[in-house]
């Protein structure tokens, strides 16, 4: 799945490390340059040593292929050369295109000066791991028959210490030890049996909780109470991976529920059309932007939610834009990323989605965008009809939800939501019962869109205007908690077991936080739903003191 306007981690694309040191082995097959005598072909380079700048280590240098003027990408190492061994374990990548001076021009037998230096950020999570090891540095060749040599003062100096940056005060969130909910490396059914979704939670008719953190082959925990739940390997639902896209029916996460009486569960699924995978969709199988397409389909369960099924296409469609998907060109679509939550007589959840048409913006020069990027509530009085979602214009709940291949749709604009202040990244969305607020969970790990990166809060009265989200812990705060490794977080959600809803939509001070930690030196397979205990008190006596 994704993240409002960004890309979540997704089984199907090769992880960023894999990906390197494939690169590097092929490079490395290429027959070895060390019998060659001419100057003008081997790589050369010189690790100069580290800067510190916005929070990070870089290590500088420069590298170079002699006698080509090319910049040529440059592979840090620990411990070793990656032609030892065993070889060195690779850290990161970059570039060797700043600017370099004269005599590094000379050196590279390059008369026009090129760009030669490199200047390579060293997260501080890598640093945690690799702090005291040994460094290496590798050119990597832009011509064949050339070894991608270890340039010098590799093996002579070792990676700093983390200098984590002062981040600004964070409330005491966690409250205990965190707990392993689901454990891929134990617990999977099948290799993409991983949590790949906000958790969600509801009772059935039994009194068995069911909680759910989706990919597309859906499968639950299941349990008398959140703290014993147990992941089962009968498939909840199975994606049908049609690639006829007007039938809403590829690969399908299911991501928001309803138990209306613990027999009957409504999901909305977050259909994902895969172009790059079905044949004459997508012109490379590795646009995985331009070729997906995102619509919100109607699922039921009549058993307590042990399977669901979707009806017939063009009944399953539910929350879409009025747009066609095109070839390479999106659009990338609706995304419904919360549960649901039922006030009075009305069902709420929030969308998502994406600008489009691709570089579209208000900046000069800039096409006008027919989906303005952003997140807005949708709701419905009738959970059991798909078509009776509506979605916010601005002032009331009016947009309707059209389907572009059952006809040609007059006034597309007036199919498209209008998004509501703060509420990029939504997550989940809880009814704090004690000062009567909505709560919205975030996670924001790239764009800082509200300050640093990490997980925020958002209080509502009405579900439609939202508090400046504030926050609760950055993510270099998740980061130090961890052991050595490369991890990233993901998928956060609020359940509390004191909740008396069948839907946990409800929650106390002190709820459990959800959320998905991955290792991205083992992607995309290798991950872990944790639950940890927080403590909210804080915010919403914040929110009573500015009322």
């Amino acid at each position: 799945m994704r993240s409002s306007w960004t890309k979540r981690p997704r089984p199907r694309i090769v992880s960023f490390l894999a990906l390197v040191v494939g690169l590097f082995c092929m490079a490395s097959a290429w027959p070895s340059a060390s019998g060659q005598t001419s100057r003008t072909s081997r790589v050369a380079g010189h690790i100069d040593g580290f800067s510190y700048d916005g929070g990070l280590f870089q290590v500088v240098g420069w590298a170079c292929q002699q006698g080509n003027p090319a910049s040529v990408q440059v592979h840090v190492y620990a411990d070793r050369s990656a032609y030892d061994k065993p070889p060195g374990t690779f850290v990161t990548a970059g570039r060797a295109d700043l600017d370099s001076e004269a005599a590094v021009g000379k050196a590279c037998d390059d008369s026009g000066g090129g760009k030669h230096r490199f200047k390579i950020n060293l997260s501080n999570q890598a640093l945690k791991t690799f702090h005291n090891r040994i460094l290496y540095v590798h050119g990597i060749a832009v011509g064949r028959n050339v070894e991608n040599s270890a340039i010098a003062q590799s093996g002579s100096k070792r990676f700093p210490e983390p200098r984590w940056p002062s981040g600004p005060p964070t409330p005491d969130l966690l409250d205990g030890a965190r707990v392993a909910v689901f454990d891929t490396a134990k617990d999977s059914c099948e290799k993409i049996d991983i949590p790949d979704a906000q958790a969600r939670a509801f009772r059935d008719d039994k009194g068995i909780i069911h909680l759910v953190a989706s990919h597309y082959v859906t499968r639950a925990s299941l349990g008398p109470a959140l703290e014993s739940v147990r992941h089962n390997c009968e498939a909840v639902h199975k994606s049908s991976y049609d690639g006829h896209v007007e039938n809403f029916d590829d690969a399908t996460w299911l991501n928001s529920f309803y138990s209306i009486d613990g027999r009957r569960i409504v999901a909305l699924g977050h259909m994902e059309y895969h172009g790059w995978e079905h044949a004459g969709m997508c012109a490379s199988k590795s646009d995985t932007a331009g070729c997906w397409y995102n619509v919100g389909t109607f699922l039921m369960s009549e058993d307590g939610g042990h399977h669901f099924v979707s009806p017939k296409p063009p009944a399953n469609f539910a929350i879409g834009l009025p747009y066609k998907y095109q070839v390479n060109q999106g659009p990338e679509g609706y995304s419904v990323d919360t549960n649901i939550i039922k006030v009075g007589d009305w069902y709420y959840a929030i969308a998502t989605d994406w600008p489009w048409p691709p570089n579209c913006g208000d900046g000069k020069g800039e096409r006008t965008c027919l989906v303005p990027g952003g997140a807005a509530p949708i709701r419905t009085s009738n959970i059991l009809d798909p078509s009776s979602w509506r979605g916010w214009d601005g002032k009331d709940f009016s947009v309707v939800f059209a389907d572009p291949y059952r006809g040609a749709v007059a006034r597309p604009q007036d199919h498209i939501y209008t998004p509501v202040p703060n509420l990029y990244y939504v997550n989940a969305i809880n009814l704090h019962e004690g000062s009567h607020l909505f709560i919205a969970t975030l996670w924001d790990p790239w764009n800082t869109a509200y300050g640093p990166e990490g997980l925020y809060f958002a209080t509502s009265t009405d579900l439609v205007r939202w508090s400046k989200p504030v926050l609760a812990m950055t993510r270099d705060q998740f980061v130090q908690n961890e052991p050595e490794g490369n991890w990233s977080h993901s998928y956060f959600s609020l359940i509390d077991p004191k909740s008396t809803d069948a839907n946990f939509s409800t929650i106390t001070d002190n709820p459990y936080l959800y959320y998905v930690r991955s290792d991205e030196d083992h992607g995309p397979y290798k991950r872990v739903l944790f639950r940890q205990r927080i403590k909210l008190g804080w915010l919403t006596a914040r929110r009573a003191e500015q009322r």
